[in-house]
């Protein structure tokens, strides 16, 4: 059985810098409420999210969707409670990972935004990053980056999508973040369905028991993953969805009496 369905939110319930699929929303919404807690419903797994995003828009997605358990921001550095709302940090980012991130931002912003149309990802507590719609940008800078990250801050990954460069303390990946939110929730990682779309989802999509990818994610990921859906961004994610409540379903045919 699937208790907890996981997905990303750029390039799986939205696509950045365009308008939400409002009714696919809803739908997912509806049956949000149907799940609610992992367990609360016969056949379908609660939802929750798991993005780099900072706090307030992983919030906001939150509330759109009327999640019952708690989600992650930032890779899964910090998880948002909707029902206490509460937010906590993961124990292992440290003082001195917060120095280095720090430093990190301060290198961005006088070595590789000028003269380009990117911004820092500002919001974030954890992480450092820049973000911006032209992807030609993103592609030039990135190997700049790897280069700099490789040398002067070993004990980080950088992460990337079309739109954003991601630099990430090692410990405080999607996976390790994943594994956090299921201690909370006391669900096992083979109960655990994972949707995501880019070279960042990787190690969470790794970790789970069942691993999608809506029809636009990148090739690394199509190829880790077991099923990729027919649509892209959020199509893909209703329809994954819809996948697990379909198995849990018959899981539950094929045990009864």
């Amino acid at each position: 059985m699937i208790r907890l369905f996981v997905t990303d939110i750029d390039g799986c319930l939205a696509e950045p810098y365009r308008p939400f699929a409002l009714d696919r929303f809803q739908e997912l919404a509806f049956h949000a409420r149907q799940a609610g807690r992992p367990g609360d419903h016969p056949c379908w797994p609660a939802l929750s999210i798991c993005s780099g995003r900072p706090y307030p828009y992983v919030e906001a997605i939150t509330q759109a969707l009327g999640l019952q358990v708690p989600v992650l921001f930032e890779s899964g550095a910090g998880l948002f409670d909707p029902i206490a709302a509460a937010v906590y940090w993961h124990p292992a980012f440290t003082e001195d990972l917060a120095r280095e991130v720090e430093a990190l931002r301060h290198w961005l912003t006088a070595e590789c935004l000028p003269g380009t149309a990117l911004m820092l990802d500002f919001g974030k507590r954890t992480q450092a990053g820049v973000v911006g719609p032209n992807r030609e940008e993103i592609q030039r800078l990135l190997p700049v980056v790897e280069a700099y990250v490789a040398t002067h801050h070993p004990a980080f990954h950088v992460f990337h999508t079309h739109i954003s460069i991601d630099i990430v303390p090692k410990g405080l990946t999607k996976r390790e973040g994943l594994a956090w939110l299921l201690e909370v929730l006391g669900v096992s990682a083979a109960e655990t369905a994972y949707i995501g779309d880019s070279n960042g989802d990787l190690g969470a999509l790794e970790l789970v028991g069942y691993a999608f990818a809506p029809a636009n994610a990148a090739e690394v990921v199509r190829q880790q993953v077991d099923r990729v859906m027919a649509e892209p961004d959020i199509g893909g994610v209703v329809a994954a969805y819809h996948w697990c409540a379909a198995h849990n379903r018959a899981c539950r045919q094929v045990a009864a009496p």
